[in-house]
């Protein structure tokens, strides 16, 4: 069965910005009125749902024309994809993607423009995903207390904003090395940049609704820390950590997973 999905012009390249400018192709799937994305890398795992508010209660039409149709479809040169949604009129109305199966032919319309992409069936930017999901699936499990062989011990709620400013120091370290420490019983999250006797930075942010160890919990991350962070929405989330641990991100419509430093 073909996959199909609209969304406007706006939404559509909110969607598929998301997962970072050194992601070239995409994988999404179609499923119960979400539209979901992700990707999986040596350094981090990234997913997005977009949910298709409009269509709740009301007939899956927008403008005549069907906003889903439940399957999986990829999307193989996923920058020029989205060259190709900015350059489309914003009076359009809304975007079509459509492909008949994975590994076919991916059309792609707005008014009266079309895209038509080769597209591949193995998706790089996907086959690390099962396996990650598969660990993620049995963390998600037993409430964020353990990954794989090791324990997760803070859990808490931080404003992702000073998180975020991370992403615009890409050129002022020399070595961009980043120590994550987390302590509840004083609500702190605290990440400190650069090595000793290099330009170090320092950012402390209020870690609420704290839980876990008393005790100060830390891990490191390399560079791919920077580009991790700017994948986040603006706003709160629940981050989860342990000592020399992988960082979870849960926001409403994403999760990130970034690896520590071995």
């Amino acid at each position: 069965m073909p996959t199909t999905f609209a969304l406007s012009r706006s939404e559509a390249l909110d969607f598929l910005s998301s997962f970072g400018e050194n992601t070239e192709d995409l994988l999404v799937e179609v499923k119960s009125g979400r539209l979901t994305g992700a990707v999986g890398f040596d350094t981090f795992y990234f997913r997005k749902t977009h949910i298709f508010e409009k269509f709740k209660t009301a007939p899956p039409l927008v403008s005549g024309i069907l906003s889903y149709r439940e399957g999986v479809m990829g999307i193989t040169d996923l920058k020029k994809v989205m060259q190709f949604c900015k350059k489309c009129n914003a009076k359009a109305g809304v975007i079509t993607f459509h492909q008949n199966e994975l590994g076919k032919q991916l059309t792609v319309k707005c008014g009266g423009m079309t895209l038509k992409v080769p597209t591949m069936k193995t998706i790089n930017s996907y086959t690390k995903v099962p396996t990650i999901e598969k660990g993620l699936s049995k963390t998600e499990k037993n409430m964020f207390t353990q990954w794989k062989k090791s324990e997760i011990e803070t859990h808490g709620v931080i404003n992702v904003g000073n998180l975020k400013s991370i992403s615009g120091f890409k050129n002022f370290f020399t070595y961009p090395d980043f120590l994550i420490s987390t302590h509840v019983e004083e609500g702190e999250f605290f990440i400190k940049a650069g090595k000793q006797g290099t330009m170090q930075l320092t950012i402390d942010t209020e870690l609420t609704e704290a839980s876990g160890s008393n005790k100060r919990v830390q891990s490191k991350f390399g560079k791919w820390l920077m580009e991790c962070t700017s994948l986040l929405s603006d706003g709160d989330a629940w981050i989860h950590m342990g000592e020399n641990t992988f960082l979870f991100v849960q926001q409403e419509n994403s999760f990130l997973i970034v690896k520590n430093e071995a």
